[in-house]
């Protein structure tokens, strides 16, 4: 829980207060745009995978404490729940648009979803079905913004 704290606040720091955050946010919303305003696509881009996959990399250190043992089907509803996480907390898919504090109140949302679905009883299977639902649901709504401001 400390080392989410930690990530929140660096990450959340870089992409609001740097010229990285800044780059990241212009590629995300128009590479073809950010190129011609001088920035390395390219650059920003790995530099993005790079940390992207530090932090996994974390994530996956912290399972193997909890589990003990390490295994690639150990998480495997992770991806559709982080993007369920980011798209409610008002991410755009498209890029260009989203914060950190939205994504952790995201994350919040899906897991207090997910762990309401599991203490009624509700079936593995029918669970995912459901966080789906749910991405579906906030990517209609994104694109609904996303024409009503035009």
């Amino acid at each position: 829980m400390v080392l989410v704290a930690v990530l929140y606040v660096v990450v959340g720091f870089a992409l609001a207060n740097t010229s990285w955050g800044r780059h990241v946010y212009a590629v995300g919303d128009d590479k073809e745009a950010a190129r011609l305003a001088g920035i390395r696509v390219d650059r920003v881009l790995v530099s993005v995978y790079v940390i992207a996959g530090a932090i996994y990399g974390l994530t996956a250190w912290i399972l193997i404490g909890r589990a003990g043992a390490a295994s690639p089907n150990a998480i495997t509803d992770a991806n559709l729940e982080s993007i369920t996480a980011v798209v409610i907390g008002g991410t755009s898919l498209f890029g260009g648009r989203g914060a950190v504090l939205g994504t952790l109140l995201g994350a919040l949302i899906v897991g207090f979803f997910r762990s309401g679905l599991s203490l009624a009883g509700v079936d593995d299977q029918y669970r995912v079905l459901a966080v789906g639902l749910l991405v579906l649901l906030a990517v209609a709504v994104d694109q609904w913004i996303r024409r009503v401001r035009g």
